[in-house]
C-alpha cells in the first residue's frame, strides 16, 4: 500500500507507510524506470505498459532509490506472467499517464504487506510478486497495483487474516517498521468499501482508509485495498483518495477502479490460483 510525491520521482511523500513500492515510494528518475520497464517487457514478454508498479500509501518515503540488478531483469517465470495479467497496464490509462515497473518490483525480497508497519509471517510464503505505478504528466505517482502469488490458497488466506489482525491492534503511537520502512503513526478511519458493490464471486476484499503521520508530524491519507482469490493476492493503492482519480480501464471512482482489478482476478484460470 503506498503513495507518491508530487514530483518526477517514483514514490510517496515522507508520511507514506509504503516504503519503496509506491506503496512505498522510491525516488527514481523517470528515464531509469522506463529503461527497467522496457527491459522487463521485452526481455521477459510481460504485457506491462510503459510505467507500472507500485504504490500503497501516500507521502512519506525514504528508502534510497534501488538500482536494477541482473536478477531483477531476468526473464519472468510462469508465475510472474500470471501476475502481469492482473496489474495496471499502459492500455488501461491512455497516453496522458505513464505506467512503470519499479526497480525490484518483481522481487519477493521487497515487502508486500506493511500496513501499520506490522509484522507479517506470510511474507516468506510469497512465490512471485509484481508491482507497478501510474504517474501523471508531472511525474506524480497516483495509483499503484501489486500482485502476489503464495504457495497455497491457505497462505493467502492467512495473509488476509494477518492484515485484519494488524489493523485491529494498530497502536495510536509511532510504530517502527520491521522491514526498514519509515516509522509512522497510523490512524484508521471507517472501511471505505461499506457501500461499494460486492466483488465478483470467489474474490475476497479488504479495504482500509487511514492516515499516516511521520516523525516530522507530516500526515498523508491513503486507501489500500486488498483482493484475493485462491493463492493470488492483489493490492490497489491510492495515494490521494480525496483527489479526482485518473481514469483506469475507463473507471474514475475508487470503487470502480478496484472492481476493474477484482474482475481480472476473478477471470484468471482456476489452474493459476488453486495450486
Amino acid at each position: 500500500m503506498s503513495q507518491f510525491p508530487p514530483s518526477t520521482d517514483l514514490g510517496p511523500s515522507p508520511a507514506s507507510p509504503f516504503g519503496d513500492h509506491p506503496k512505498r515510494g522510491v525516488m527514481v528518475p523517470r528515464w531509469l524506470v522506463v529503461v527497467v520497464a522496457l527491459a522487463v517487457v521485452f526481455g521477459g514478454g510481460i504485457a506491462i505498459g510503459r510505467w507500472a508498479i507500485g504504490t500503497k500509501s501516500s507521502s512519506a518515503s525514504t528508502k534510497p532509490a534501488t538500482t536494477p540488478t541482473t536478477a531483477a531483469l531476468a526473464p519472468p517465470s510462469t508465475d510472474t506472467s500470471v501476475l502481469s495479467r492482473l496489474i495496471v497496464q499502459q492500455s488501461d490509462v491512455g497516453s496522458t499517464l505513464n505506467v512503470v515497473l519499479l526497480p525490484s518490483g518483481d522481487q519477493t525480497s521487497q515487502p508486500t504487506l506493511d500496513l501499520c508497519n506490522g509484522s507479517y509471517s506470510t511474507e516468506s510464503q510469497r512465490t512471485a510478486r509484481l508491482q507497478d505505478i501510474v504517474q501523471d504528466s508531472n511525474g506524480t505517482s497516483v495509483v499503484s497495483t501489486e500482485a502476489v502469488l503464495y504457495g497455497t490458497p491457505a497462505e493467502s488466506a492467512r495473509a488476509f487474516a494477518e492484515l485484519k489482525s494488524v489493523a485491529a491492534k494498530c497502536p495510536q503511537s509511532p510504530v517502527v517498521s520491521p522491514v526498514g520502512e519509515p516509522t509512522v503513526t497510523t490512524h484508521f478511519d471507517a472501511p471505505p468499501d461499506a457501500h461499494w458493490p460486492a466483488p465478483p464471486a470467489g474474490v475476497d476484499r479488504l479495504a482500509f482508509s487511514f492516515t499516516t503521520t511521520d516523525s516530522q508530524g507530516r500526515s498523508s491519507p491513503s486507501i489500500a485495498t486488498y483482493l484475493r482469490r485462491g493463492k493470488a493476492l492483489m493490492g490497489v493503492y491510492f495515494s490521494d483518495p480525496t483527489a479526482p482519480q485518473p481514469a483506469i480501464g475507463g473507471q474514475t471512482s475508487i470503487a470502480s477502479i478496484v472492481n476493474v482489478f477484482a474482475s481480472r482476478l476473478a477471470q484468471l484460470p482456476a489452474s493459476s490460483v488453486n495450486g
